[in-house]
């Protein structure tokens, strides 16, 4: 029997409300940007244009283009001087993953190297290939994550060009879109262009920080979208942020932890305002998704020649011991987790290629999902059951493909059943969903699974009511997500092989009640619009069956905990050396001058010595102290071990 190997929190996928309202201009030098709301108030010597997937056609409503597996569409092609100042998107495709294998490319003036190359969930704030609402100062994402606005400001000399890819393998239906720009007489020399550029790094190697962003040139920082899928348990938001600056060896710009870095304290938290925010952000543990948001509109950061913005990885962790399965916890240490990013900023020039972009196969997990919809001749149901096609507008299908539907399945009875058929065709760590759609008649449903060697409960009684439902014209929403809701009942080891998915009704939610029709339970019927009628209906998007990309979170630790020790030692062991080296060599320069220098770097350039005094072990200065405290005849000389609060670990010239 293969074994449970983690439960998750019911509900894992969290979408936002909106806090704030957005869309306040950018402020930069005019006319690249507006300077504020002050700027309504004077005259803008520009023509406003829009670049659009619609045509004016009073007679056809066919806005929307699709794009093939492969195709690029190309979105606008514009002659400058101009600006863009508005881009908006809503998609159709049946991809439940189109926000990360759909990536946006914009190119300026004669550079083929894209200065905008993201997906476009990404570039919007939510990573992992998630939707969800954000209200920003320069993005904004409504319609239950499905529709897109930018209001960075996108300057170009001589022409723009935008394109948007499809790296699926199914077809996008419906892409709707327009580009809002400004086409200026003239664009002050020193107008910056736009960037942003995704990255990512799995799998991970100890003891190093990830990367967001390493530029080359002059120009501004004004943005960072950082997405995690965590590997681990426990609180992962220790890291700091760090900033180098025109060639930094120490960064001038070190944080004080993740949260803090995102504007928030004391633990992460979903909210969404104009500057920063977390988009995403699940319940701790193994499988945790998390994207937040900072910007840098009025706090840029500045450089003249170079940029580096780096992200520890270190923080807290949880494993489960395979052998007595508890938790083992550990105080921050190193965290293989998936990052991914999209950092933002503005250049003097187009920039060139300063890191690969990830193939589609790395941006995205293997993942099986089952589109229920789509194959209800395949479902197996119990007598009374009746299976049906509908459609809403918070459904895949608006988000999504036209051909796609919820699965709507009307019962009368307790007891009553539905199977799906899921084939899994890779063995290894499946963090299993459930996409319901809620409402208010929806029942309450045991969940099991049967496969090879498998047999699992997945959910004693998963609830498909709605408490927040409201009726839009025709189409039921709610003010959370839309009535689409991805529910993770837990992480488990599946061979590969056919496996079977079931839905039993065990009853309904006290509030659920059906209205507006017949019903039939026990014996007893319920007139129409009857308060009485308990409801035991249910609806699904899909199902899904993600693969995790790491193999053993256990081993890793194992391992890592045995290089830390060692590489610990070592560098210790390089430093003591290193204190030992300059101490002599000060001696031989008081021997030589007849005093102490007065600071390292007068030792630069002696004989057994480099032409600059190195960094320690942990990337810092050495200290130097004369007189010294500790030896007041003479001098002090130490490294302060990563760790400047505690001298306690102090490497220095003077006895313990």
């Amino acid at each position: 029997m293969n074994q449970l190997r983690r439960r998750l929190p019911l509900g894992a996928l969290l979408w936002c409300a909106a806090l704030t309202q957005a869309g306040l201009p950018l402020l930069m030098t005019s006319p690249a940007a507006a300077q504020g709301l002050s700027e309504i108030t004077r005259s803008i010597d520009a023509r406003r244009l829009r670049a659009s997937g619609g045509l004016f056609d009073p007679e056809s409503n066919r806005d929307a283009r699709p794009i093939a597996p492969g195709e690029t569409l190309t979105l606008a092609e514009l002659d400058g001087p101009g600006e863009i100042r508005h881009i908006w998107f809503t998609i159709g495709a049946l991809d439940r993953r189109f926000t990360r294998s759909l990536v946006l490319r914009f190119y300026w003036d004669d550079s083929d190297v894209p200065s905008v190359e993201a997906p476009i969930g990404d570039f919007f704030a939510a990573g992992n290939g998630m939707r969800v609402n954000v209200s920003s100062l320069p993005i904004e994402v409504t319609s239950y994550g499905r529709a897109f606005n930018s209001y960075w400001r996108m300057p170009f000399h001589k022409k723009a060009r935008l394109t948007l890819t499809n790296e699926s393998d199914q077809r996008v239906s419906s892409c709707y879109y327009y580009i809002d720009w400004l086409a200026f007489d003239s664009l002050p020399d020193d107008a910056l262009y736009f960037h942003a550029r995704y990255r990512q790094e799995f799998p991970v190697e100890p003891f190093s920080p990830y990367t967001v962003a390493e530029i080359q040139g002059q120009g501004h920082y004004v943005g960072t979208v950082l997405s995690i899928h965590s590997s681990m348990g426990s609180w992962l938001g220790e890291s700091d942020d760090r900033f180098y600056i025109d060639g930094e060896e120490i960064p001038s710009i070190v944080g004080t932890g993740m949260e803090d870095y995102f504007t928030d304290a004391w633990n992460h938290r979903l909210f969404t305002n104009l500057r920063a925010g977390l988009s995403i952000y699940e319940p701790k543990g193994l499988d945790q998704r998390v994207t937040a948001y900072r910007w840098h509109i009025a706090d840029p950061i500045t450089f003249t020649s170079s940029l580096k913005m780096e992200m520890e990885r270190r923080s807290y962790a949880a494993i489960m011991d395979p052998e007595t399965g508890e938790d083992v916890t550990w105080d921050f240490k190193y965290r293989p987790d998936v990052f991914s990013s999209v950092a933002f900023w503005y250049a003097a020039r187009p920039a060139e290629r300063f890191w690969d972009f990830a193939p589609i196969s790395e941006r995205l997990n293997p993942e099986v999902v089952v589109e229920t919809t789509l194959m209800l001749d395949e479902l197996q149901a119990s007598p009374g059951i009746r299976l049906s096609q509908k459609y809403t507008r918070t459904t895949n299908a608006a988000g999504g493909d036209a051909r796609k539907a919820m699965t709507y399945v009307e019962n009368d009875e307790i007891g009553a059943w539905l199977e799906v058929p899921a084939q899994v065709e890779e063995a290894g760590d499946y963090s299993i969903s459930v996409y319901q759609m809620l409402f208010r008649d929806y029942g309450t449903w045991r969940v099991t699974m049967k496969g090879p060697d498998f047999d699992e409960l997945l959910d004693p009684a998963m609830d498909f009511y709605d408490p927040y439902v409201i009726q839009t014209f025709n189409m039921p929403e709610n003010y959370l997500y839309g009535t689409w809701y991805e529910n993770k009942v837990g992480i488990y080891s599946l061979e590969p092989g056919s496996y079977t998915i079931r839905f039993e009704c065990v009853g309904a939610n006290p509030l659920a009640r059906v209205r507006g029709v017949a019903y039939t339970q026990a014996g007893r019927r319920y007139l129409e619009d009857s308060p009485g009628a308990p409801g035991l209906n249910m609806a699904l998007d899909a199902i899904s069956l993600r693969k995790l990309p790491w193999e053993n979170s256990w081993d890793w630790m194992q391992d890592y905990l045995v290089r830390e020790e060692r590489l610990f030692a070592e560098r210790v062991e390089s430093a003591a050396a290193t204190v030992q080296r300059l101490a002599e060599a000060i001696e031989a320069f008081k021997e030589d001058t007849g005093e102490y220098p007065a600071s390292l770097e007068e030792l630069e350039g002696r004989e057994g010595l480099a032409r600059s005094i190195p960094l320690d072990p942990w990337g810092q200065h050495y200290r130097y102290r004369v007189p010294g405290a500790n030896n007041a005849e003479g001098f002090d000389l130490w490294s302060v071990h990563g760790n400047e609060r505690d001298p306690r670990v102090w490497i220095g010239n003077w006895r313990e």
